[in-house]
C-alpha cells in the first residue's frame, strides 16, 4: 500500500524522517555498488527537499510518476522552505539519522560529506545503478568532494546574472552587455547609465556574495581548493574597492541603502519596480521579476547575462548546483539509486519537473524542454544562459565547509562594519579572510 504521497508540513518532518529513513547502514562502497545493481527495488525510502507550494507540487508529480512505474516502491515526500531544510538536516546528520534521499547542494555538501553522513557514489554509478552519461564532466565533477568523492548527481543548475532593462538601456542610447565584458566595462556602463537618469542604475553590492565569488573567480582564484580557503585578502579588498567606487560616484547605491535591503526579495527590488536598469541576481527568478515589472512598468523588457570576466577573459560565473544524494545511514541502496536515476534520466519527469530548481543538468533532457512550446520565454532564457555558460567551459566549483557562515554572514557583517563603522577597509578584508580561513579549517 503506498503511503505519504503528499509533502508532510516541515514540522512533522523531522519525526517522520527520523522513523522511516533506514538506519545503520555503514556499506562500504563497493557493498553499496553491489546492492544498487543487484538489490531489489521495492519498499519505502524517504526522500526531503526544500521548495514552496510549486515546487513541491511538481516534486509529488515526478514521485508519481516514479511510483506509477515501480508500484513495489512508496516514497514518502516531506518538505520545507529553505533554511528549514538545513535546520534539520544537521540535526539529523549528527544523529546518524538522514533520510535515504536528502536533496543537497553544491555550495554545502562539504558539510554532509566531509563528515561521512554521506555515500560514496561513484562505484554506485559504475555499477550502471544510475546513469550520468548525459551530465557535462564538470557539472558532474562539482558534485565531487574534496577527496575527489561524488556523494550528489547534480539536476538543477542556478548560476548567478547580470539582470538588464533592456528597454531602459536602449532608450538612453547604450548597448547592452557584450560577450566577455569584464568589471572595468561594468563600471563604466553602469556610471554612464547614472549621469543619463540622475539615479543609481544598480542595487549596492558591497554584501552580495553571489557577485563577490565572480570577482574571485575571475580574478584567477577560487572561494576553496581541497585545503580550505583559497583567495587572498587583496582579492576582497580589491572588491570592496571596485564596490565603493561605484556608490561613491553615484552610479549604484549607497552601503546604507544596500544594508536596507540586503534581505529583500527580488520582485520587491528597485529593479523589479523599473526605477533601476540592472540588478544582479540568480538567473532562475527572470520570470518573477518580468511578471512584476509588467505591472509597474508595462512594456519593459528583460534580459539576462553572464557575470563579469576578468580582462584576460577568465569566466567568472560559477554553477549553484542542486542534486540528490544518498545518506550514509540508508539500507533501501537499490531504491534510492533507482529513484535518482529516474529522477535525473526519464524524460516525463523532466517535463514534469520544468527545470523548477536550475537548468535542467541532463543534456537531452534539456534541449527536449527547450522544445517544448510550453516553456516560458523568461525559462528559455535561462535555459540558454545555462548552455552558454557549459559550452563555454565553466569549470568545476569546489565548495568547502561552513560556506554559508562565511560568506552568508561573516562577508556581510565585515561590509558592515567597513562601509557603515568605519573599519578600514584593509583592515575589515583581512579579518574577514582570517575568520574564513579559521572556520573552513583550513
Amino acid at each position: 500500500m503506498r503511503i505519504a504521497r503528499k509533502p508532510v508540513a516541515l514540522g512533522a518532518v523531522l519525526v517522520t524522517s527520523l522513523a522511516l529513513a533506514a538506519c545503520g547502514g555503514g556499506n562500504s562502497p563497493e557493498e553499496a555498488a553491489e546492492a544498487a545493481a543487484d538489490g531489489e527495488v521495492a519498499g519505502q525510502i524517504q526522500y526531503t527537499w526544500w521548495g514552496g507550494p510549486g515546487r513541491n507540487e511538481r516534486t509529488q508529480e515526478v514521485i508519481d510518476l516514479y511510483m506509477d512505474e515501480h508500484p513495489e516502491v512508496t516514497v514518502n515526500g516531506t518538505t520545507g522552505e529553505f533554511t528549514s531544510h538545513w535546520e534539520n538536516m544537521t540535526v539529523q546528520a549528527s544523529g546518524g539519522n538522514l533520510p535515504c534521499l536528502p536533496q543537497m547542494q553544491n555550495r554545502t555538501l562539504a558539510d554532509y560529506a566531509d563528515r561521512g553522513a554521506l555515500m560514496p557514489l561513484d562505484d554506485i554509478v559504475e555499477s550502471g545503478a544510475i546513469d550520468t552519461s548525459h551530465i557535462p564532466d564538470e557539472v558532474l565533477d562539482s558534485g565531487r568532494g574534496a577527496d575527489g568523492n561524488l556523494y550528489m548527481i547534480p539536476y538543477g543548475a542556478a548560476f548567478g546574472s547580470l539582470m538588464v532593462n533592456v528597454t531602459q538601456v536602449e532608450e538612453l542610447g547604450l548597448e547592452t552587455p557584450p560577450e566577455n565584458y569584464d568589471w572595468d566595462w561594468l563600471a563604466d556602463w553602469l556610471t554612464q547609465i547614472s549621469e543619463e537618469t540622475g539615479e543609481p542604475a544598480m542595487s549596492n553590492v558591497g554584501q552580495h556574495t553571489d557577485l563577490f565569488e565572480a570577482w574571485v573567480r575571475s580574478h584567477g582564484e577560487e572561494l576553496y581548493d581541497e585545503n580550505g580557503i583559497a583567495f587572498e585578502p587583496d582579492t576582497v579588498a580589491g572588491y570592496w574597492e571596485w564596490v565603493n567606487a561605484l556608490a561613491d560616484s553615484g552610479a549604484i547605491d549607497s552601503a546604507e541603502v544596500g544594508v536596507e535591503q540586503r534581505n529583500q526579495p527580488v520582485e520587491q527590488s528597485d529593479f523589479a519596480a523599473g526605477d533601476r536598469a540592472a540588478h544582479i541576481w540568480p538567473a532562475n527568478a527572470l520570470g518573477t521579476v518580468q511578471e512584476t515589472i509588467d505591472e509597474a512598468s508595462p512594456g519593459d523588457e528583460l534580459a539576462v547575462f553572464p557575470l563579469p570576466s576578468g580582462s584576460d577573459g577568465t569566466a567568472g560565473s560559477a554553477l549553484w548546483l542542486s542534486g540528490l544524494s544518498i545518506a550514509e545511514n540508508c539500507e533501501n541502496v537499490a531504491t534510492a539509486a533507482s529513484f535518482i536515476d529516474f529522477f535525473v534520466n526519464d524524460p516525463e519527469a523532466a517535463l514534469a519537473y520544468g527545470s523548477d530548481n536550475g537548468a535542467n543538468t541532463q543534456t537531452e533532457n534539456l534541449e527536449a524542454l527547450l522544445e517544448d512550446p510550453e516553456l516560458s520565454e523568461a525559462k528559455h532564457a535561462e535555459l540558454e544562459l545555462y548552455q552558454q555558460l557549459t559550452d563555454a567551459g565553466v569549470g568545476r566549483t569546489l565548495y568547502g565547509q561552513a560556506f554559508a557562515a562565511i560568506f552568508q554572514q561573516e562577508f556581510t557583517r565585515m561590509y558592515e562594519e567597513m562601509a557603515l563603522q568605519g573599519t578600514p577597509l584593509d583592515q575589515a578584508a583581512e579579518q574577514f579572510h582570517q575568520e574564513a580561513v579559521s572556520q573552513a579549517g583550513g
